[in-house]
């Protein structure tokens, strides 16, 4: 990893990232991207970094630019709040990882910014991978009780990384689909009947079966969960699927540290329209980041008897 840092500098990503605003049509602010680089610099010039748009509307479309660290067990919560980049205003969403963290250690971090505004999201990288049922010892989004027969149905009981986003007030749950005959088209479709979602296109259902890693969307005072997320690791640029004239487009321009990058693809599904992800693995390390993250040992699951604390659980349905 430690050959994709040399020369590494905020004003070479700066550089990268305008040039990737101005690729996609996304909206950016260079005062923006100066701080977050300035203020996180240590996790951009020494870690892991990718690169994220969608194939949402131009005018709803964005550009993200994450790092992931696995290595210095610095918490970018704790330079977050005291820079300023990120203020709490007494919503539960912003001490949500602190419980998270008290219940289930970190393998690492990461921290996702959006080109316009700064911080919007911080992960968990677990260091061991647990069944949600774990959860209910914590405070969780209203959604969350309710939807632990429909994954335990779907046979998913591994979370191995955790989310939380302060601008959209959501937490984000990232399942490895440990059963081989729940992973793929059938679970998505299943899913999808079940949430009420739009049923899946025959290119969804097979770009499911590829999946390497499942997110669930948890608005926290959502009746129902919001999104579920399938995400396929490992595309060279000219293996990018071309389900949309933006991925393709991204997957050529794109810059990356590293002269063969990997892409991984992610497909949105919720109650409104299908979207893509595209994210490049600007440095060239990402996947291994992944591959460690997936592959933690089971933790001990919790009792069947285990009830959530009133004092900490959010009104369930």
């Amino acid at each position: 990893m430690l050959s994709t840092r040399k020369g590494r500098t905020p004003a070479t990503l700066l550089q990268d990232l305008v040039s990737v605003a101005e690729l996609t049509g996304v909206s950016y602010s260079e005062a923006t991207l100066r701080r977050v680089l300035s203020r996180f610099e240590a996790g951009f010039c020494g870690h892991s970094v990718q690169i994220r748009t969608t194939t949402k509307p131009e005018a709803r479309r964005d550009l993200c630019f994450r790092y992931l660290d696995l290595e210095s067990g610095e918490n970018p919560l704790d330079l977050a709040e005291r820079s300023g980049e990120l203020v709490d205003d007494g919503h539960p969403i912003f001490g949500w990882l602190r419980h998270v963290e008290e219940r289930c250690p970190s393998l690492g971090y990461g921290a996702d910014f959006e080109a316009c505004h700064g911080l919007a999201k911080i992960w968990n990288f677990l260091d061991s991978a647990h069944d949600p049922r774990t959860f209910l010892e914590l405070p969780m989004p209203r959604a969350f009780r309710a939807s632990l027969p429909l994954l335990r149905e779907l046979h998913l009981d591994s979370v191995t990384i955790v989310g939380a986003d302060y601008v959209q007030r959501s937490v984000n749950l990232y399942f490895r689909p440990s059963h081989a005959t729940h992973r793929g088209p059938e679970l998505l479709a299943l899913a999808c009947a079940r949430l009420g979602f739009a049923e899946p296109t025959p290119a969804a259902l097979a770009h499911a079966a590829q999946t390497g890693c499942i997110a669930f969307t948890y608005g926290w005072d959502a009746p129902e969960i919001e999104r579920i997320c399938f995400y396929v690791p490992g595309f060279h640029r000219d293996e990018v699927p071309d389900h949309h004239p933006h991925l393709r487009r991204f997957a050529d321009g794109a810059p990356a540290l590293t002269q063969h990058p990997r892409f991984i693809v992610g497909w949105s599904h919720g109650k409104s329209q299908p979207y893509l992800k595209i994210e490049d693995d600007y440095t060239g390390d990402v996947t291994e980041v992944f591959a460690e993250a997936m592959s933690v040992p089971m933790a001990a699951a919790p009792p069947a008897s285990q009830r959530p604390s009133p004092a900490l659980h959010s009104p369930s349905l």
